[in-house]
């Protein structure tokens, strides 16, 4: 087969789970005889002329086109917030790439940067479609579902009013967000409907409105339009079907993974908690293991912090000022996807302090598969792979105390380590998941030529 797979970003610069999926899944199929081809994005300039959006690349040995992307009008559009979900550039430069290439069937494991103007093309051109939810971007354009103030969100409502709060908040300056909030919620219902008239909706402020409020239907229709959506949690099946998602084109499959080259070696009875937590960013929690860490100045434990700090430099700092010089907490800075094995060879526990809702973190995979246990945020999609006082242990996300007394349960019983350690669910192998993608592949393709 010929395989077209997309997603928001990717390797060299990029290597975070959606990612490191993707990857791994399309040499997977390749080794399998496929030819497999990869569509992604990178930010990029603004003031960059159309024609040089796009480049060419490789990532062993598959053949990458990627779309430099900028919040800034381009191709024929001039609305950016309308280009965040259908981007006229993209899905030109998408024909020319399907008609060269030719692929018999596009699996989206991720549509942010690109948009979902791709969807439409596949159907002119009868090319089957698949997609592997790895976040909410369908249903919310920050893909998290989580406010400004760290509260969890339901998703836009009728008219996307409270995404008009909620972007108005993300301004620095909050004069906008300030003014919403002191109105009444059917008022901005009744201001966002009328940004929407078409008297105003090409003018101004009023512009960027009218498109977040129309990005909901939009992505509802392009989602109903995919063939198959492979779903890798219940959460993400609940969350599309409650946004409008036919259930008919839904079928559970979870992500597998390579897995880990070398296998944590087995737990001590006795000595100092090895804890480490992968991956940086306000949402990902590290700040609260760090907190849960200080309140425990007497316990022997030693805190490892993976990511790459150029990143996002401003939470590092954050992280070092609550660390507050305690030797017990260590930056180890980012590492090759292939060393995952190697650095939960060096753990006892791995933490995943979440404060959004996940969905299915491969990290929780890759810990399981080395009989690392799990110290996770009780939060939907962390749940559904880890539970309490089976495999692992969970605690309401955000709660610094409650993390704090399970490190010191776990320090005060090592046994309890080994036990969760022996309850480890292995996960499924990439091979096994490109077992099941094939098969999709193929009743799809079947059902296609059938329609011919």
């Amino acid at each position: 087969m010929r395989i077209l797979l997309t997603v928001h970003q990717f390797l060299p610069e990029h290597s975070s789970g959606t990612e490191i999926l993707t990857l791994h899944t399309a040499l997977e199929l390749k080794a399998r005889g496929h030819e497999v081809q990869v569509l992604t994005a990178i930010p990029a300039a603004t003031g960059m002329p159309d024609e040089e959006r796009f480049d060419r690349y490789e990532v062993d040995g598959i053949s990458v086109t990627r779309f430099r992307h900028a919040h800034s009008p381009m191709g024929d559009q001039n609305n950016v917030a309308e280009q965040e979900y259908d981007n006229h550039l993209v899905a030109r430069h998408f024909a020319s790439l399907a008609e060269s290439f030719r692929p018999d069937v596009l699996h989206f494991f991720h549509l942010a940067r690109l948009s979902a103007s791709i969807v439409e093309v596949c159907l002119q051109r009868g090319i089957p479609t698949v997609l592997t939810p790895t976040d909410f971007w369908f249903v919310c354009p920050t893909c998290q579902l989580r406010l400004p103030d760290g509260t969890m969100c339901p998703g836009p409502d009728r008219v996307a009013a409270n995404c008009v709060r909620h972007f108005a908040g993300l301004k620095p300056h909050g004069l906008a967000a300030a003014a919403l909030d002191r109105l009444p919620g059917m008022a901005v219902v009744g201001m966002v409907k009328a940004a929407s008239l078409p008297p105003f909706r090409r003018f101004g402020a009023a512009r960027l409105v009218s498109a977040l409020s129309r990005r909901q239907g939009f992505l509802k229709d392009r989602l109903n339009r995919i063939d198959k959506v492979l779903v890798p949690t219940r959460l993400m099946q609940r969350t599309l079907q409650g946004h409008g998602l036919n259930p008919a084109h839904v079928e559970y499959c979870a992500y597998g993974i390579r897995l880990p080259r070398t296998i944590a070696r087995g737990l001590h009875a006795q000595g100092q908690l090895k804890i480490g937590v992968i991956g940086l960013g306000e949402h990902k929690g590290a700040h609260i293991l760090v907190q849960a860490v200080r309140k425990l100045p007497g316990l022997d434990l030693a805190l490892r912090i993976y990511g790459r700090p150029a990143d996002c430099p401003e939470y590092v700092q954050r992280l070092e000022e609550l660390a507050g010089g305690d030797p017990r907490v260590e930056f180890c800075g980012g590492f090759p996807n292939d060393e995952i094995g190697v650095v939960l060879s060096q753990l006892y526990v791995l933490a995943v302090p979440s404060l959004w809702f996940e969905n299915a973190p491969l990290v929780v995979y890759s810990a399981q598969a080395a009989g690392v246990p799990v110290i996770a945020s009780d939060v939907a999609g962390i749940a559904e792979l880890v539970t309490d006082g089976d495999n692992g242990r969970l605690f309401p996300a955000g709660d610094v105390d409650s993390l704090a007394r399970i490190l010191a349960q776990l320090t005060a019983n090592p046994g309890q380590l080994a036990a969760l350690a022996a309850r480890a669910r292995k996960p499924k192998t990439i091979a096994t998941y490109a077992d099941e993608l094939l098969a999709v592949y193929a009743g799809l393709m079947a059902n296609e030529g059938q329609k011919a």
